[in-house]
């Protein structure tokens, strides 16, 4: 692991990436188009911190000088995995907990971000996970879905290892077992003094990949949302109760 992750300070964004889609049900399937999104997402997030990009299609990033290691650039690649058809969530912490068994010396906390999403916000997230460094887990969970919205995340290696690691087991797109369920119920028995959402309402540019929805909303939609997460943490840090 390159030094810059170690001893500054800097919280690094881990970005999970899959090039080459193996699943149905994912509506933006052109290797091209996924790879220029990954690109300048890539290029946006090292503006502001240190990145770990994580891919597991097998495509030969190599190719492309964009993702050369810098001093503020690790790249790991991961093979496909051998059960897409239990979906997104299955592979994405599939790699997750691959990522971390491989690596020598892993961060001790990251932050977690879907790799061609695009937090417009992104300074504001970062501080607000700098400044709560005890926090073992922040993430935004929805009560009335029951989901975890696992795009963002900020957590602690040893967190993830006790509580995350091997979830994505459970995890099954064709019986609507979600990762974002799957998480959702394993962190109940969590406490909030381990775990909250986050107090910054997120700002995404993107695409969803499984149904294409559009990011983002207006500007004044995103400050009602605001405000609402502000009233909430008066009555509850740990879940979301209004509408995403």
């Amino acid at each position: 692991m390159n030094a810059i992750f170690d001893g500054n300070g800097e919280l690094p964004i881990v970005l999970t990436a899959t090039i080459i889609p193996n699943i149905a049900g994912t509506v933006s399937v052109n290797p091209e188009t996924r790879l220029a999104e990954y690109i300048e997402a890539l290029k946006f997030y090292l503006q502001y911190a240190p990145v770990i990009f994580l891919e597991n299609s097998g495509y030969p990033l190599e190719q492309h000088a964009e993702f050369r290691e810098t001093p503020r650039l690790c790249v790991r690649k991961f093979p496909p995995s051998q059960n897409p058809e239990r979906g997104k969530g299955y592979q994405e912490f599939e790699m997750l907990d691959a990522w971390l068994d491989a690596e020598p010396k892993p961060p001790p906390r990251w932050l977690k971000i879907s790799g061609r999403y695009q937090l417009q916000n992104i300074l504001n997230i970062l501080d607000e996970c700098r400044r709560d460094p005890q926090r073992a887990l922040i993430i935004d969970q929805t009560v009335r879905a029951h989901m975890a919205r696992t795009y963002c995340f900020c957590v602690r290696s040893d967190f993830y290892r006790k509580w995350l690691r091997g979830l994505y087991r459970r995890c099954n797109d064709q019986t609507e077992d979600w990762i974002e369920r799957m998480l959702f119920r394993e962190l109940k028995s969590v406490s909030t003094d381990e775990v909250r959402f986050f107090s910054t309402q997120p700002r995404l540019a993107a695409v969803a990949g499984s149904s294409g929805r559009v990011f983002p909303i207006g500007r004044s939609q995103w400050l009602v949302k605001q405000i609402l997460r502000r009233l909430n943490r008066l009555i509850d840090g740990k879940y979301l109760w209004y509408s995403r």
